[in-house]
Order: C-alpha cells, then structure tokens, then sequence
C-alpha cells in the first residue's frame, strides 16, 4: 500500500472517530404502547356516631363512674365516644390517635382565666369490645370506640396547675380522633 493511501486512509479513520464523540450514533430501537388500565384508590374516614352526654369519673378514681361536677387535681374524667369506621385498601392499616394534651378556650365569661391549666389525655379503642391499636379492611363497616381519659394532673409548684386552675369554668377544646394510615412499605 503507498503512503498515500495510508494517509488517506489514516485521516478517514480519525474523521470518523472524532465525528463518533460529537455526532449520534446509529442504531435500531423499537418500542409499543401498554394499556395503562383503571386502578381505584382505596379510602379511610371516620364518622362520628356519637359521645356519651357527660364526663364520668375514671376507674382508679374516687366515685368511679360517677358523673363529675368539679374536678380537683388528681382527677381523671372519660367519655366514650363511637364512630363507623371506612376503611379500604389492598394494604390498608391506620393508627387511631387523639391529642395527648388538651387546653381550654378562654371565653370573655371566664372571670378567671387559667394560663397554668395543663391537662392530659389518652385514649383505649375498641371494636366490638376488643381492643385494637390498628384498623384494617376486615375493620370496613365497624363501630370503633374511643375511651378518652383526661387527667387533670397535679401542679409543679411552679408553672403546672397552679392555684390560677382554682373556680374555674371553661370549655375544653374539641377532642380529635384521628385514623393515620401506616406505611406499608415500612
């Protein structure tokens, strides 16, 4: 081969190579729709059924299930409270929970105003009288029900309770019960 053509030839292939980085490469491809299809979500809601009309005294409690009239720190009070539970989903659970404080609204007929008022709250659930701490599908249609005890717990000294909390007279905040779906991946 003459110099010539192995210079020709060399500067072809070195065209070609710096073309290939800048340029596109050719080669075959193929691709086809999928049918996406329908999917449905599922869902998850409470609706409140009812509460019971009054606060009673908690088991533990002196007067134990007796309606209260006024609570003294070291009290605990509990109303229950039902809803029907919605609950839809291939890996559907969910976690019932309420506030673990509760404050009350000052309203301009408080005539003494209790900024060191702290109340605790907890609740039990039930469905069909067993307890649960998850709803499922196999809970859809059920009556849940929420056992809340608010403890009116007794005073630090110096900013819990304090003697502000005396001759009060006030209106709680709403109690929330809440569903928080878990992770299923989790």
């Amino acid at each position: 081969m003459k110099n010539v053509t192995k210079g020709a030839l060399a500067a072809g292939t070195a065209a070609v190579l710096l073309m290939g980085g800048a340029g596109t490469l050719a080669f075959w491809t193929a691709e086809d729709d999928v049918n996406g299809g329908a999917i449905a979500a599922g869902e998850l809601k409470l609706t409140a059924v009812g509460c019971d009309a009054g606060w009673v005294y908690a088991p533990g409690n002196a007067g134990a299930g007796g309606a209260v009239t006024t609570i003294v720190p070291g009290d605990a009070i509990s109303k229950s409270c039902t809803f029907t539970v919605l609950a839809k989903g291939d890996h559907l659970s969910a976690t019932p929970t309420t506030p673990t404080t509760l404050t009350y609204q000052q309203t301009a007929g408080d005539v003494n105003p209790a900024p060191t008022l702290s109340l605790t709250v907890g609740a039990a659930y039930t469905i069909n009288s067993a307890p649960v701490t998850t709803i499922t599908p196999a809970d859809n249609g059920q009556t849940l029900t929420a056992a809340i005890t608010v403890t009116f717990p007794y005073g630090d000294a110096t900013t819990v309770n304090l003697n502000d909390t005396q001759n009060l007279v006030a209106t709680l905040d709403d109690l929330t019960v809440t569903l928080t779906q878990d992770d299923p991946n989790a």
